[in-house]
């Protein structure tokens, strides 16, 4: 549950980025890829779409460039919502987190999750 509300808060918190920020409305329009934010069993996830400038969000969990992968609702929770800058790093370590794709183009994410979440100030 708590896992579901934070991707829905982190796609009303992205969107809002990518209409007010001029930075983060640059960096989108020269990127077209997918990223899926899911749960092991692909029982919860979103999919966050960058394409033409414009950002969308679905429920289609299995179409990506690149996939974050918790091994539970729980961990993914905890990971991003608690685990502060170094969270998905320690998850990756800990194998609780796998990123399946296309790894090179995960720092486009990651910079417009920090924006977005006001950890990380871009002008």
């Amino acid at each position: 549950m708590l896992f579901s509300l934070l991707l829905s808060i982190l796609r009303l918190t992205i969107g809002l980025t990518a209409k007010n920020n001029k930075s983060v409305k640059e960096m989108i329009s020269i990127r077209n890829c997918s990223y899926v934010l899911k749960t092991r069993d692909g029982k919860r996830g979103m999919r966050y779409i960058f394409k033409n400038g414009k950002f969308t969000t679905d429920k289609v969990l299995t179409d990506y460039d690149l996939a974050l992968v918790f091994e539970s609702a729980d961990i993914g929770f905890k990971t991003l919502a608690l685990g502060g800058d170094t969270g998905v790093q320690n998850a990756i370590n800990n194998w609780t987190l796998k990123l399946v794709g296309n790894p090179n183009i995960f720092n486009f994410f990651g910079v417009v999750l920090m924006i977005s979440m006001g950890t990380f100030k871009r002008k």
